[in-house]
C-alpha cells in the first residue's frame, strides 16, 4: 500500500482526504503537516519512509512550494510529489511542475483525476 504523506493545514480537509485516498486509491495517510517547516522537517527525519506527498500550496505558515523545491533536490527517484490545491491557476500549475512535482490537481474540481493518480502509484515499481 502506498505511504503518502500529507501537506494540508485545514484539519477537516486532512481528514477527508486521509479517507478518500484509503477509500478509492487504497492509499495510507501516515502523517501529515499543516506548515512547511514542519514538512521539511518530517520529511529530512523520514526520508525513505514516504512512497507520495501531497501538497497543499497555502498553508497556515510558509507554503507547499518550498516544500516543493525542498524535495526536487531530496527525494529518491521512486518517490512522487503531487500538488493538490484551491485555485489551480495555470501559473500556479507551472510554478508546481518547475518545482519538480510530478502531478497538480485542483481540491475544488479535480478530486476523481487525483484519486485516480493516486491509485497508480500503488502499481509503480518500487525501490
Amino acid at each position: 500500500m502506498t505511504r503518502i504523506y500529507l501537506i494540508e493545514d485545514n484539519p477537516l480537509i486532512a481528514a477527508t482526504l486521509a479517507d478518500g485516498l484509503q477509500e478509492f486509491s487504497e492509499c495510507n495517510v501516515i502523517g501529515t503537516a499543516a506548515t512547511s517547516r514542519g514538512a521539511i522537517d518530517w520529511l529530512q527525519d523520514n526520508p525513505e519512509g514516504w512512497d507520495a506527498a501531497v501538497i497543499d500550496i497555502f498553508l497556515a505558515e510558509g507554503n507547499g512550494l518550498a516544500v516543493a523545491q525542498y524535495l526536487q533536490a531530496h527525494k529518491s527517484p521512486a518517490q512522487r510529489t503531487v500538488v493538490l490545491m484551491n485555485y489551480a491557476t495555470s501559473e500556479v500549475r507551472e510554478g508546481a511542475l518547475s518545482a519538480g512535482v510530478d502531478a497538480v490537481f485542483d481540491k475544488s474540481h479535480e478530486l476523481e483525476a487525483f484519486y485516480e493518480f493516486c491509485k497508480t502509484l500503488n502499481i509503480s515499481p518500487r525501490r
